[in-house]
């Protein structure tokens, strides 16, 4: 913390000097971007830890693109009202990573490599991999940019002042996927070579692994499989060779949850105002199909997910008392219900229960009685409503590589056993959000036991059959990613996997008799007249347009490369 505290004066002032270069003349900007001694000098250690946390900390990413779009979109959860009739057209203020990774992630991680490099030979003997870890951080990053917006300028995005040019070449997500897998390959390629000199570490300022460059491997060869798994519909050769190639070794992968790939922020690290999940007027609660699956089966994370709704026995016996509900009313023991997703929900009869809480009075109070389930919002959240835990906020982990490798054998891409792979995830899963919830401290906590593992397992719908094993393995991950909002779209995109006529059995959408499709990608606007590097941008949307899939580049139905039709 004191190498740490040391150059934070210097890490902002570099932040300003760098936000005060729109202002500049493109003359100015041209000659400050050719001349590498421009770059402050500043201790490597503290700067990996600012491009970590930088990577975590965009509060506007978690207000817009997770918590109001992507989440609906995924049906993770939703409004208490439902969602709006313009939730496959409004993605209004998104796509916060992409402007976060030129400004603030990948641009740091080129700094320090640029530092090593223009240092001597024997200083830098003793920076390989210092040098190099950073290359895995910067991949992961610019994969889950280029996720949701296709082609990027990427090998060429961060030259400019080290001599490179100001006017970066775009390359296309099949290109993307090549360098991202090479440059993953070679990074762990060099790790694992014993150097001939004692290296230098991050330490403490590698706010994920300590330094540890084991977990680092584990963790690049982990990120390959992710990557290689988007490529199911769209290259599944080249997907098959990549996963042979990673999984040729049972240990080059996150093979146990102490060795997940997750940052743990401290203390009012998410305390400001756009990561209040319930604040400014929002209430967010599960999704009706995904809360009754949880319950059919006893699934332990329901707790973890989601709060009790408000119809207590105490409440249940004021509303009777009072006449808001009729005497002849039998209490219901359930107390976890999800909302409708269909924009046409509130009109339907049968389902405007959800709609329509009533209040209560208790003593001086008025208490509002709702059906549905509220999520755990300190689990998103610590903070909030006086909360005092801490964060958990997932990459990868142990039931991420599980489930992958799951899928892959089931898929037949490998010999491994599905079954065994998925049982594996299942259990990873729970103690994982055992472990997040203990740690945010949410309401109710109660701790995961082994007896309820082992009776999840057994339940119908649970219990692995080969005949529903790729479902029964993708429902499984898809509710694994609650956390991690990308991913649980992005499977859904990759598998089609929840749908209508799966167990858990997404409702389709529909607006005024109109069925309507969950958005695919975020929005990709055309550069302006005077954007210093207008033709390639320009060429590259072109060229993405292509491909019948994409369609326009305003809307989001539209789908990039990898998220290929059926």
């Amino acid at each position: 913390m004191k190498i740490l505290s040391r150059h934070l004066n210097r890490i902002a002032i570099l932040s300003i000097f760098i936000a005060t270069l729109s202002a500049c003349s493109k003359k100015d900007f041209a000659e400050y971007n050719t001349d590498p001694d421009a770059v402050i000098n500043i201790s490597l250690p503290p700067l990996f830890a600012q491009a970590i946390t930088s990577a975590h900390n965009n509060d506007f990413e978690a207000f817009y693109d997770n918590y109001n779009f992507i989440s609906r979109w995924s049906r993770a959860f939703l409004s208490r009202t439902g969602n709006g009739i313009t939730v496959s057209e409004n993605a209004a203020n998104t796509n916060n990573r992409y402007g976060r990774f030129y400004i603030g992630v990948g641009n740091v991680l080129v700094d320090i490599q640029k530092t090593v490099d223009k240092m001597s030979e024997d200083e830098k003997a003793r920076y390989v991999y210092m040098r190099t870890i950073p290359t895995i951080l910067k991949v992961y990053n610019a994969w889950y940019v280029s996720d949701v917006n296709g082609s990027l300028a990427y090998t060429e995005a961060f030259g400019a002042r080290y001599g490179g040019t100001l006017t970066p070449k775009y390359e296309t997500q099949s290109e993307l996927y090549a360098t991202f897998d090479q440059e993953l390959k070679a990074a762990v390629e060099v790790l694992k070579k014993e150097q001939p000199v004692e290296q230098f570490s991050y330490g403490n300022s590698d706010l994920y692994f300590k330094g540890d460059v084991s977990r680092w491997i584990k963790a690049a060869n982990s990120l390959r499989l992710k990557i290689a798994l988007r490529l199911s519909k769209r290259d599944p050769q080249r997907m098959a060779t990549i996963v042979k190639e990673v999984l040729a070794n049972n240990s080059n992968v996150i093979n146990s949850a102490d060795e997940e790939w997750v940052f743990y922020p401290g203390a009012q690290f998410t305390g400001g105002g756009n990561w209040n999940i319930t604040g400014n007027g929002r209430a967010f609660v599960g999704d009706h199909d995904v809360i009754d699956y949880m319950w059919n089966n006893q699934d332990p994370r329901l707790r973890f997910f989601f709060v009790k709704n408000m119809w207590s026995e105490d409440n249940f016996a004021l509303a009777k008392a009072q006449g808001k509900i009729p005497s002849s009313s039998i209490f219901d023991t359930r107390r976890y219900y999800g909302q409708y997703s269909s924009p046409s929900s509130p009109n339907d009869p049968k389902k405007s229960r959800f709609f329509t809480p009533i209040q209560i009075a208790n003593g001086q109070s008025t208490i509002t009685l709702d059906t549905v389930s509220r999520i755990q919002d300190r689990l998103f959240q610590p903070e909030n409503n006086g909360g005092t835990g801490l964060g958990t906020m997932p990459l990868i982990t142990y039931a991420d590589v599980c489930f992958m490798r799951a899928e892959l054998a089931q898929r037949g891409t490998t010999s491994e056993s599905a079954e065994e792979w998925y049982y594996k995830g299942v259990e990873a899963s729970l103690k994982f959000y055992d472990k997040a919830a203990k740690k945010a401290l949410i309401y109710d906590y109660s701790p995961l036991t082994d007896t309820e593992i082992a009776t999840f397992k057994q339940q119908p719908d649970i219990k692995f059959k080969a005949s529903k094993g790729l479902e029964q393995i993708v429902l499984q991950a898809y509710l694994n990613f609650f956390k991690n909002y990308n991913e649980a779209w992005a499977i859904v995109k990759r598998t089609n996997m929840p749908n209508n006529n799966t167990a858990i059995a997404f409702e389709p959408w529909f607006v005024e008799g109109q069925a309507i499709k969950m958005p695919r990608r975020f929005v990709i606007n055309y550069p302006l007249a005077g954007d210093y590097n207008y033709q390639n941008r320009f060429d590259a949307i072109e060229e993405m347009r292509k491909d019948p899939d994409f369609g326009e580049p305003t809307s989001i139905l539209g789908r990039v490369w990898w998220d290929k039709s059926e």
